[in-house]
């Protein structure tokens, strides 16, 4: 009996992020506990790793990508809770 592998050629190149994903758009960033928004500058970092943004007191908060586990947009996005 003969068996026959099949090999696949990979080949991975260095992401490539956009200039205006690393220099930043402006966004609100909704607090989910207190329903308020807050306006912030969102970036990529240059490799493609992490998300972070950084509010009017140029405090900082990050994300690594990897951890997303869902995006939604448009109808299908979670409405900020109203008070």
């Amino acid at each position: 009996m003969t068996t026959t592998t099949k090999s696949a050629k990979v080949s991975l190149k260095p992401l490539e992020v956009p200039k205006a994903l690393q220099e930043g758009e402006k966004f609100i960033k909704w607090d989910e506990d207190s329903g308020t928004g807050l306006p912030v500058t969102l970036r990529v970092d240059p490799k493609g790793f992490y998300l972070y943004w950084t509010d009017q007191n140029m405090e900082v908060e990050m994300l690594d990508i990897a951890t997303i586990r869902d995006v939604r947009t448009g109808v299908y996005a979670k409405l900020p809770k109203v008070s």
